[in-house]
């Protein structure tokens, strides 16, 4: 099955490598993908892959992404894609007072901020689709990981209000929640501890990323409406196995 995409995809943190893997899948289902990454390093890497950039602005406010995806892809976004998030893991009681505030501007207020700004432009044409791209550590954080989980427990919750919200002005919004990739960060971890995440999923395996971006794509289209203002686990299982069994 064909998938339909209304406009273009605008992915927020693509120069990550599963953005970047998912960008280049959304494209290969005739989509119009542009990404927004943080760092110079991020843009090289898409434009490595020959992937569609949002170039550096003097304007880089959440409140500027949209006209930004217009003025490179000739129209505002129908499609969004959440994929940021900080680099800030440690204990809660060792994290400094300006790291807190940091954490803050950056994993929640701003992702609240680039979420408005896509949907008020989504309303133009009252059609718009927002995935937020979570992780099973939200309900299972590690040591360590107390600001990522709450992040991303932050962010699960804004989506799923706009889907609330919106839904009846045609923008529906959902979560995915991701479990260990071999990708990124996650990558140095496996290097550590992939038996014992393997041994935790049910399947005794880790999704393949190609999985992954596969159920990404559908949930990031048109057909995928239906799953709104809902959390999806695609994790494999991991989150609805008890602990140590």
């Amino acid at each position: 099955m064909r998938l339909t995409f209304r406009g273009p995809v605008l992915l927020r943190g693509g120069g990550c490598e599963l953005g970047r893997l998912l960008a280049l899948a959304l494209r290969e289902e005739g989509a119009q993908t542009c990404s927004d990454c943080r760092s110079e390093e991020g843009r090289a890497a898409c434009a490595a892959d020959g992937l569609t950039v949002l170039p550096p602005a003097e304007d880089a406010a959440p409140e500027a992404l949209p006209e930004r995806c217009r003025a490179v892809c000739g129209a505002y976004p129908a499609h969004f894609v959440d994929l940021r998030h900080s680099r800030l893991e440690t204990l809660l009681a060792g994290a400094a007072p300006d790291e807190l505030e940091a954490w803050a501007a950056g994993d929640v207020a701003e992702r609240a901020r680039a979420l408005r700004a896509v949907t008020r432009a989504m309303l133009r044409t009252r059609f718009g689709r927002c995935v937020f791209v979570s992780s099973a550590a939200t309900e299972r954080p590690a040591p360590g990981q107390t600001l990522y989980s709450a992040a991303k427990a932050a962010g699960e919750a804004l989506f799923r209000g706009v889907g609330i919200e919106l839904a009846g002005k045609g923008i529906t919004a959902c979560a995915a929640r991701l479990p260990w990739l071999e990708l990124g960060r996650g990558r140095v971890f496996l290097e550590r501890r992939g038996e014992a995440a393997r041994r935790a999923m049910p399947a005794g395996r880790l999704p393949d990323p190609s999985e992954i971006v596969r159920a990404l794509c559908w949930l990031t289209s048109a057909e995928a409406a239906v799953v709104n203002a809902a959390t999806i686990p695609l994790d494999g299982g991991l989150s609805s196995r008890k602990a140590g069994a």
